[in-house]
């Protein structure tokens, strides 16, 4: 079954966030203070996270709407680069741009198809969302208007709080490759592999 729009409601609801409810559009509109992204349109420390349900609630969408204008930056190739190195960063969101005017957002999109999203889920998908959106605003924002992509300071804050949202990886050497792909073999396959693990309890 679907996931309703009274489903939405009551899931944000039990996450105790302030939201507004739009049944006509189909929406939820929460609103999230930030530290360093400030809303261009009223000049507050904060943004508005639209959640929506799509394709008869098998799709669920997250969205932060207008979160820059392209037009607005000087190098907007160093913008674009820094969204796309920011994406490589984060897990869930995601920068997108709407090439037809120049509008960038964050979205983060969940197929549910017959199942549904429980608030803890919902709630670690909202506060992802807004910390992309908030945490990467001054990389972003040098980029655009001084042409430097710099995540260095970032990227040291961000292991240093050892936060769950950024994604680090550890390249594997030929040989560790080599042998994982051995050892997924003699399991019968990558099924094969995960019904041993679950056979162990692992």
């Amino acid at each position: 079954m679907a996931v309703t729009f009274a489903d939405l409601v009551g899931r944000i609801a039990e996450i105790g966030c302030d939201f507004r409810a739009s049944r006509e559009h189909n929406e939820v509109v929460v609103a999230v203070p930030t530290q360093n992204y400030v809303d261009p349109h009223d000049g507050e420390r904060s943004m508005l996270l639209h959640v929506m349900l799509q394709e008869e609630g098998k799709m669920l969408r997250i969205c932060v709407p207008e979160v820059y204008a392209v037009a607005e930056f000087a190098h907007r190739g160093a913008l674009c680069e820094a969204m796309l190195a920011a994406n490589w960063r984060v897990r869930v969101a995601s920068y997108v741009l709407d090439e037809s005017d120049g509008e960038v957002r964050v979205v983060c999109d969940v197929p549910l198809e017959d199942g549904t999203v429980t608030s803890a889920q919902l709630s670690r998908m909202l506060t992802l969302v807004a910390w992309t959106v908030d945490q990467f605003d001054p990389v972003l924002r040098r980029a655009g208007t001084e042409g430097k992509v710099d995540f260095v300071e970032l990227d040291a804050s961000i292991l240093k709080k050892q936060a769950p949202d950024a994604r680090r990886r550890k390249s594997r050497s030929k040989r560790e490759r080599r042998e994982l792909a051995d050892l997924i073999k003699a399991a019968g396959g990558v099924e094969g592999l995960r019904k041993l693990l679950e056979e162990h309890g692992l």
